[in-house]
C-alpha cells in the first residue's frame, strides 16, 4: 500500500523509495508464468536494475527479484504485495483503455512514479497528450533511467514537476501545454493516502473545477478506518519500513468515500474493496481456476499465531468498523459532473 511516487521523505536528488518499491514489486509480478494472473507492467523489469534495489535494499522485495520466481513466491509478504500491485494495475489499465475509446485525447499522470503507461500504451496514446506530474528529484531520476533502458522518450510525453503539498496543479499543468476544454483521463495512484487532507481536497475540487464534464480520475485511496487500523499495524503498508516515514495519514470519510467524492464535485462511480472476491474474480484467478496467492493463505492459517484473549480495545473496534465498511482500501473511477466551466 503503496505510493507510485508520494513526497515525503525525498532525499535530495534521489527518487521517492516508494516510487521504487511499487515498481519492483509490479516487476516481480510480471515474472509470473501464469499469463492469467501476470502483472502486465514487464517494463518495470527494465527499469529496476542493481542502483534501484540499492535504495530499497531493506524491503524484502529487493531480495526476491534476485531470486528464482517460484523460490520468492513461498513468501507471503511479496505475493500479497504483487497480488495488490496486478488488482491496482489491471484496474487503472483499463481505466484508460476505456477512457481513450471514450474520447480522452489528454492524460495526466499525478505522482507518476516509474509509471510506464506512456510507454507501454505507445499505440493506444499516439494522438493524445500524456504528462506525467511529480516531484522534481524523482521525475528527473526517472528520465535518467528511462533514457539508459529505453533510449528515447515518446514524443507526446511532456513531464510537469510540482509539490502535492505546496503547488498550484494547474498552474503547472497549464505551463506545460495542457487543454481544459479537452477530455481528460487522470491517474492517481498510491499518493492520496500519503497527503494531508487538505492537499486531497484541493486536488480534487481544482479538477473538478477546472477539467471539463466527462473527464475522469482513477485513484486507489484508504478510508479513515484503515487510517485507524493502520495504527495497529505500522508495518503492514506494503511492509514498508516506519524508517523510511511513509505513513499513510489520509483516509475518505464514510465507508467507501462515495458521498466525500460527490460533494466535491464528481460521480463516484462504483468504488470497489481491493481486497474482495470481486477483484479476485477479475484480476487474481489462474488458468486452473485458483486464486493466485492460494498458497500463501493456506501457508498463513498453517503458522497463524494464537490471538490474544483480549485484543487491545482500540484494535478490537478498528476490526469491527473494518467489517461494517466492507474494506480499508479502495478502487475507483470518478467522473467529472456536468457544469459550466470557470472563465
Amino acid at each position: 500500500m503503496i505510493a507510485a511516487g508520494t513526497q515525503s521523505n525525498i532525499e535530495e536528488e534521489l527518487p521517492s523509495r516508494t516510487s521504487i518499491l511499487v515498481a519492483a514489486v509490479r516487476a516481480f509480478g510480471s515474472r509470473e508464468p501464469d499469463e492469467n494472473v501476470r502483472n502486465p507492467d514487464s517494463m518495470a523489469d527494465l527499469l529496476i536494475g542493481p542502483s534501484e534495489l540499492a535504495l530499497i535494499s531493506d524491503h524484502a522485495v529487493s531480495t526476491a527479484l534476485t531470486q528464482d520466481y517460484r523460490e520468492a513466491s513461498q513468501n507471503p509478504a511479496i505475493v500479497l504485495f504483487a497480488g495488490l500491485m496486478l488488482c491496482r494495475t489491471r484496474f487503472i489499465d483499463e481505466s484508460l483503455e476505456r477512457a481513450v475509446k471514450k474520447g480522452a485525447t489528454q492524460v495526466v499522470i499525478l505522482g507518476a512514479g516509474f509509471d510506464t503507461r506512456a510507454y507501454r500504451f505507445g499505440e493506444l496514446l499516439k494522438h493524445c497528450r500524456v504528462i506525467e506530474v511529480d516531484a522534481m528529484p524523482t521525475q528527473t531520476y526517472k528520465k535518467r533511467r528511462v533514457r539508459e533502458v529505453l533510449q528515447d522518450l515518446p514524443k507526446n510525453l511532456t513531464y510537469c514537476a510540482i509539490d502535492f503539498a505546496k503547488d498550484d496543479l494547474m498552474h503547472g499543468l497549464h505551463r506545460v501545454g495542457f487543454k481544459r476544454d479537452e477530455k481528460t483521463l487522470y491517474i492517481w495512484e498510491g499518493v492520496c493516502m500519503y497527503l494531508p487532507e487538505s492537499s486531497v481536497r484541493k486536488m480534487l475540487q481544482t479538477i473538478a473545477l477546472h477539467s471539463t464534464s466527462g473527464s475522469t480520475l482513477v485513484l486507489d485511496y484508504a478510508n479513515s478506518v484503515g487510517i485507524e487500523l493502520g495504527k495497529f499495524t505500522p508495518n503492514s503498508a506494503g511492509g514498508i519500513p516506519t524508517s523510511w516515514a511513509e505513513p499513510w495519514i489520509f483516509g475518505v470519510p464514510g465507508a467507501n468515500g462515495s458521498e466525500f467524492f460527490r460533494e466535491l464535485g464528481f460521480d463516484p462511480g462504483v468504488p470497489v474493496p481491493a481486497y474482495s472476491p470481486e477483484m479476485v474474480r477479475r484480476y487474481g484467478t489462474r488458468q486452473d481456476g485458483t486464486s493466485y496467492a492460494a498458497h500463501v493463505f493456506e501457508q498463513l492459517q498453517r503458522q497463524a499465531p494464537t490471538p490474544p484473549e483480549v485484543p487491545p480495545i482500540g484494535l478490537l473496534e478498528a476490526q469491527k468498523a473494518v467489517t461494517a465498511a466492507g474494506g480499508v482500501y479502495w478502487f475507483t473511477e470518478l467522473t467529472v459532473m456536468s457544469k459550466p466551466l470557470e472563465s
